[in-house]
């Protein structure tokens, strides 16, 4: 069984797609991929402006779908997890990471957090600015090694869609 945990991102790149409900259908068929929620995602996806009804619309769309995907697989956030972003966060900097905690990639930070504290697979994101920068990537592993974590392995979205559009 392949345990993973989606980058917010993700949820939205999903929906855009014309076989979105296609590819929704065959992830949750799939019982060996199980796909985890976590508050912090859901709290983003929540977050989405309503200031028009199609933003509302989509925002309540986007919910279903995370929720539909995730089922009853939650993960809660912790003090132990914010430690460890913050961790990422701080080794990220000494590298040379230029985005600050209070943007986006300290969401990202967490996630990652949760998923090498819970022991999680793989992480999906489609964010190569940040998740997936060269300069996390090597703040996860630095840190996740001292920690005595295992990093989990870091996918992007278009292999996401290569696995499920395969089984066709």
């Amino acid at each position: 069984m392949l345990r993973v945990i989606f980058d917010t991102n993700i949820y939205g790149h999903l929906f855009k797609e014309p076989d979105a409900l296609d590819l929704k259908k065959k992830i949750t068929k799939d019982k060996d991929f199980v796909i985890y929620g976590y508050q912090p995602i859901r709290k983003e996806l929540r977050d989405i402006p309503k200031i028009s009804r199609l933003s509302k619309q989509t925002r309540v769309l986007l919910l279903s779908m995370y929720d539909e995907l995730t089922g009853n697989h939650l993960l809660k956030n912790s003090t132990k997890i914010n430690h460890l972003a913050k961790k990422y966060y701080d080794y990220y900097r000494k590298l040379g990471g230029n985005y600050g905690w209070d943007t986006s990639i300290r969401v990202d930070f967490m996630i990652v957090a949760c998923a090498s504290i819970k022991g999680l697979d793989v992480v999906y994101s489609a964010d190569n600015k940040t998740l997936l920068s060269k300069s996390a990537v090597k703040s996860y592993n630095h840190i996740n090694l001292k920690e005595n974590y295992r990093t989990p392995n870091l996918l992007k979205y278009i292999d996401l869609l290569t696995k499920y559009r395969e089984l066709d």
